[in-house]
């Protein structure tokens, strides 16, 4: 007969309990102790989508500077470190590490009030955004300036002076196909069209947009998010051979980071929208990723009133007793 293997003591039972609920809800335990680099270990990473940010018109796309602000206050306060795409990239890629609490926050379409509103608090916070333009708006800008926050969108000029901080990133959202008619719907294949008129056009508007921002700002994006948060299978293989390493869609969710670059394609997005406080909207984000189970009582706050992350040891937002009133020490 096999040795009769020995029951663990109920305190060493109860650790081992714990230890394995650390390792399914905390996926960033190991990477703060360094082993972030096995597929076992994703990085669960929040992208917080952006429109527009002026003092009046608000609404879904838009939010006010103070709410801006107050984003960017929050994730100083909370720990938080803004990454942009170069980053995500290059620990997918090269395993570059990313520091212990990542995010990005990515504003689509370029226009003028990002240059007005965002850039300032961007300087004064040291935060950084990944900003993907729409080629033909900007285009249009340059030709014919306008100083309206509610329409215009930036010249070559302003996109380089935003460059030129080192707090934004350029990547590309198609040069003229953020439209959404009853002729196409973003850069979607249309019903009945052959897949190599697609291939055609989408590889036309795209690389138009890659060309001028080589020609005019020296940088060449590597991602592209789609119009509209329109995609295709086709849609993807164009961008994979077209040397696109990532792509962001409208797709609500966070994501699972790992090493495999597969993993930086139709990454989600969460939408933040006014009135609706980044706190508000990544705590829903977050406990709809990582559902806690009878083990890890749903709702145990954290620092911010914001739910533990899955790695909340490494994030150091709590240890594994909560309080009295349910809050993390």
């Amino acid at each position: 007969m096999g040795a009769v293997r020995q029951a663990l003591p109920i305190p060493q039972r109860v650790m081992a309990v714990v230890l394995s609920v650390l390792f399914v809800f905390c996926p960033f335990a190991a990477h703060a102790a360094g082993e972030s680099d096995t597929a076992a270990d994703p990085v669960l990473l929040p992208i917080i989508m952006y429109h527009e940010v002026k003092p009046n018109k608000s609404g879904k796309d838009a939010i006010q500077p103070w709410e801006f602000e107050a984003d960017l206050k929050w994730l100083a306060d909370n720990g938080y470190t803004t990454i942009v795409m170069a980053d995500l990239i290059a620990y997918v890629r090269d395993g570059t590490p990313l520091p212990e609490k990542p995010i990005i926050l990515s504003f689509d379409d370029g226009y003028y009030n990002n240059y007005v509103y965002v850039l300032p608090l961007l300087q004064q916070y040291s935060a950084r955004i990944v900003l993907s333009l729409l080629g033909r708006n900007t285009d249009d800008f340059t030709e014919w300036p306008s100083e309206s926050i509610d329409y215009a969108h930036v010249t070559w000029d302003q996109l380089n002076e935003m460059l030129d901080t080192g707090l934004v990133e350029v990547q590309n959202h198609s040069y003229n196909l953020h439209a959404y008619t009853s002729e196409r719907h973003g850069c979607m294949q249309n019903r009945g069209e052959s897949d190599a008129a697609y291939t055609q056009l989408l590889r036309a508007d795209l690389q138009r947009l890659q060309d001028e921002l080589a020609e005019r700002t020296g940088r060449t994006p590597d991602t592209f998010a789609y119009p509209y948060g329109k995609y295709g299978d086709l849609t993807d293989t164009v961008l994979r051979d077209m040397g696109f390493q990532a792509t962001l869609t409208c797709d609500w969710g966070v994501n699972h980071i790992t090493r495999d670059p597969d993993c930086l394609y139709r990454l989600g997005r969460i939408c933040r929208s006014h009135n609706q406080s980044l706190q508000s909207v990544l705590r829903r984000a977050l406990k709809a990723t990582v559902r806690a189970d009878s083990t890890v009582e749903d709702g145990a706050g954290c620092v911010g009133d914001v739910p533990a992350w899955p790695g909340r040891i490494a994030f150091g937002f709590c240890s594994l007793t909560p309080r009295a009133d349910g809050r993390c020490v």
